[in-house]
Protein backbone atom coordinates (compact mmCIF):
# COMPACT_ATOMS: atom_id res chain seq x y z
CA UNK A 1 0.00 0.00 0.00
CA UNK A 2 1.25 3.50 -0.76
CA UNK A 3 2.45 5.82 2.00
CA UNK A 4 0.69 8.75 0.35
CA UNK A 5 -2.92 9.72 0.70
CA UNK A 6 -4.73 11.99 -1.74
CA UNK A 7 -3.83 15.64 -1.03
CA UNK A 8 -7.14 16.67 0.53
CA UNK A 9 -7.16 13.61 2.79
CA UNK A 10 -3.59 14.27 3.90
CA UNK A 11 -4.53 17.82 4.89
CA UNK A 12 -7.56 16.56 6.83
CA UNK A 13 -5.41 14.01 8.68
CA UNK A 14 -2.71 16.60 9.41
CA UNK A 15 -5.33 18.86 10.94
CA UNK A 16 -6.92 15.98 12.87
CA UNK A 17 -3.69 14.72 14.45
CA UNK A 18 -2.41 18.24 15.12
CA UNK A 19 -5.62 19.07 16.98
CA UNK A 20 -5.41 15.77 18.90
CA UNK A 21 -1.81 16.46 19.92
CA UNK A 22 -2.55 20.03 21.06
CA UNK A 23 -5.66 18.89 22.95
CA UNK A 24 -3.59 16.23 24.72
CA UNK A 25 -0.95 18.78 25.70
CA UNK A 26 -3.65 21.16 27.00
CA UNK A 27 -5.22 18.40 29.11
CA UNK A 28 -2.06 16.74 30.43
CA UNK A 29 1.12 17.58 32.32
CA UNK A 30 3.35 17.08 29.28
CA UNK A 31 4.36 19.65 26.73
CA UNK A 32 5.09 19.52 23.03
CA UNK A 33 8.66 19.30 21.79
CA UNK A 34 9.94 22.87 21.42
CA UNK A 35 11.51 22.20 17.99
CA UNK A 36 8.83 22.81 15.33
CA UNK A 37 10.86 20.84 12.75
CA UNK A 38 10.72 17.72 14.90
CA UNK A 39 7.01 18.19 15.54
CA UNK A 40 6.34 18.66 11.80
CA UNK A 41 8.36 15.55 10.91
CA UNK A 42 6.52 13.47 13.50
CA UNK A 43 3.14 14.71 12.30
CA UNK A 44 4.16 13.76 8.77
CA UNK A 45 5.11 10.30 10.05
CA UNK A 46 1.78 9.96 11.86
CA UNK A 47 -0.11 10.90 8.69
CA UNK A 48 1.89 8.34 6.69
CA UNK A 49 1.02 5.71 9.28
CA UNK A 50 -2.65 6.67 8.99
CA UNK A 51 -2.48 6.25 5.20
CA UNK A 52 -0.58 2.97 5.40
CA UNK A 53 -2.02 1.31 8.49
CA UNK A 54 -5.37 2.96 9.18
CA UNK A 55 -4.61 4.94 12.34
CA UNK A 56 -2.19 7.46 13.81
CA UNK A 57 0.30 4.88 15.06
CA UNK A 58 3.43 6.33 16.63
CA UNK A 59 6.15 6.45 13.97
CA UNK A 60 8.69 4.97 16.40
CA UNK A 61 6.62 1.85 17.09
CA UNK A 62 6.19 -1.33 15.08
CA UNK A 63 2.73 -1.83 13.62
CA UNK A 64 1.88 -5.53 13.69
CA UNK A 65 -1.40 -5.37 11.79
CA UNK A 66 -3.25 -6.71 14.83
CA UNK A 67 -5.51 -3.81 15.81
CA UNK A 68 -5.91 -5.12 19.36
CA UNK A 69 -2.14 -5.15 19.91
CA UNK A 70 -1.49 -1.98 17.94
CA UNK A 71 -4.14 0.15 19.68
CA UNK A 72 -1.63 0.87 22.46
CA UNK A 73 0.60 2.59 19.90
CA UNK A 74 -1.94 5.13 18.64
CA UNK A 75 -0.69 8.64 19.37
CA UNK A 76 -0.48 9.56 22.15
CA UNK A 77 0.63 6.02 22.92
CA UNK A 78 0.02 4.42 26.30
CA UNK A 79 3.72 4.35 27.18
CA UNK A 80 4.52 8.02 26.55
CA UNK A 81 3.89 9.15 30.13
CA UNK A 82 6.15 6.47 31.61
CA UNK A 83 8.84 7.29 29.07
CA UNK A 84 8.60 10.98 29.95
CA UNK A 85 8.94 10.06 33.61
CA UNK A 86 12.05 8.00 32.91
CA UNK A 87 13.87 10.10 30.30
CA UNK A 88 12.11 13.48 30.17
CA UNK A 89 10.55 12.78 26.77
CA UNK A 90 8.59 10.10 24.97
CA UNK A 91 10.46 7.68 22.72
CA UNK A 92 9.75 9.58 19.48
CA UNK A 93 10.33 12.95 21.10
CA UNK A 94 6.94 14.49 20.35
CA UNK A 95 6.08 14.98 24.01
CA UNK A 96 8.40 16.14 26.76
CA UNK A 97 8.36 16.60 30.52
CA UNK A 98 6.14 18.84 32.51
CA UNK A 99 5.01 22.20 31.24
CA UNK A 100 7.07 25.15 32.24
CA UNK A 101 5.35 27.62 34.56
Amino acid sequence: MSDAAPGDQTEIWQKEITERIHRHVAESACRLNSDPRIVAALIEGLVKRKARSGDFYCPCRIVTGNREVDKNNVCPCVTHEAEIGETGKCHCGLFAGEKKA
